[in-house]
């Protein structure tokens, strides 16, 4: 009779079954919030692209009055790309000041006119570069269809698919803000618009002499635009990295000081980047090369400071930041030491090795602020 068997099967019974409840309503907490929203979201970013169609099918009746070509000056391509930007910046600028800030409720913590510069800053990167990627689009199938001329009608529809489509990637993007996706787009908008400008140089050896030609003179106007537009994306991006940073800072114990620093040095570089896009080299030489000169010294400043900041990131990173600074060195050695590379070589080099570094930075902040157990 003392034999109590029920006394082992009922003691461990209570613990298996508390723990996956546990884990099976903390789960799916988020799913019935957020799966309307999402739906809505969704919805809107449909009839924005609905709305940008409508308008941009009438922009083609009355812009394109004959027959026309898919590329060159006044033809359907070159409608459809100023459609599809101005449809890709009202598309992002009306998503991003309504829509974002109720997915991000840290935005609504900076004040409203900062968020909103930030917003218009974005929405013209966005713009931009719907412009740049339509017209290469347009291009290509110029090239694939030679000869091809399409009517007024015909033409507009496709003006107004363009319009759609560039509305509806805004606004997607626009909805999926992060401090990853803006870097990796910084990086492609710089690559793109920096062939445009090459491709559009009058001078086909610009590079004989060094980056910077590409913004002197009349045919500046993209490459100094793409300039302008990649400081100021910046300065937004500094608020992105800078609310990472600070997530992580807090989970680690250490001081929010180090994500202040972190958004300032973005925001400090926009400014510099900025000031060289605003005096062409061909204009003021001394001020142009002061500024790109700060540029180099804050993204050295960077380079080596933010690792030591910043210990606690993954070793990985910590070696590629090595490998960045012995690539470079690399670089200043086969230009000024063995004559190899020009300046431009070296530029472009030191460019795309420095942005690979930040995009880097962003991407590794990123994934150590959703490992922590605050960010499930």
């Amino acid at each position: 009779m003392r034999e109590q068997t029920p006394e082992p099967t009922t003691a461990p019974a209570p613990e298996p079954t508390t723990a996956p409840d546990q884990t099976a309503t903390a789960a799916p907490d988020p799913t019935p919030a957020s799966a309307p929203e999402a739906s809505s979201d969704e919805t809107a970013a449909l009839w924005c692209a609905a709305g940008a169609a409508v308008l941009g099918l009438g922009l083609g009746l009355v812009s394109l009055r004959t027959t026309l070509p898919l590329f060159g000056r006044g033809s359907i391509g070159e409608v459809a790309a100023y459609a599809g930007m101005g449809a890709g910046l009202l598309g992002f600028v009306l998503a991003g000041l309504t829509i974002t800030p109720r997915r991000q409720p840290w935005l609504r913590e900076i004040s409203r006119v900062r968020c909103a510069a930030n917003i218009l800053a974005l929405g013209a990167l966005h713009a931009v570069f719907a412009f740049l990627l339509c017209s290469a689009l347009y291009g290509v199938f110029a090239s694939a269809f030679l000869g091809l001329a399409l009517d007024r009608w015909t033409g507009a529809v496709w003006v107004a698919i363009t319009a759609a489509a560039c509305a509806y990637a805004c606004v997607e993007s626009a909805l999926a803000l992060t401090s990853e996706s803006l870097s990796v787009l910084l990086a492609a908008f710089l690559v793109t618009g920096a062939l445009a400008a090459a491709l559009s140089a009058s001078d086909p050896h610009w590079w004989h002499h060094h980056f910077s030609a590409l913004g002197s003179g009349r045919d500046g106007l993209t490459f100094n635009l793409t300039l302008l537009l990649a400081g100021l994306a910046l300065a937004a991006i500094g608020d992105f990295v800078g609310h990472d940073v600070a997530l992580w800072c807090r989970a680690t114990g250490q001081t929010r000081s180090r994500a202040t620093l972190v958004r300032l040095a973005l925001i400090v570089l926009g400014l510099l980047v900025i000031a060289v896009a605003l005096i062409p080299i061909d204009a003021e030489r001394t001020w142009h090369d002061a500024a790109a000169q700060s540029i180099v010294l804050v993204f050295a400043t960077a380079l080596v400071g933010f690792p030591v900041l910043f210990r606690r990131l993954p070793g990985s990173f910590l070696a590629v930041t090595v490998g960045v600074i012995i690539a470079l060195l690399a670089l200043l050695m086969l230009w000024k030491g063995a004559g190899y590379l020009n300046l431009t070589a070296f530029e472009m080099g030191a460019a795309a090795t420095v942005m690979a570094w930040l995009v880097l930075f962003v991407r590794t902040v990123s994934a150590a602020v959703r490992s922590l157990p605050a960010a499930d």
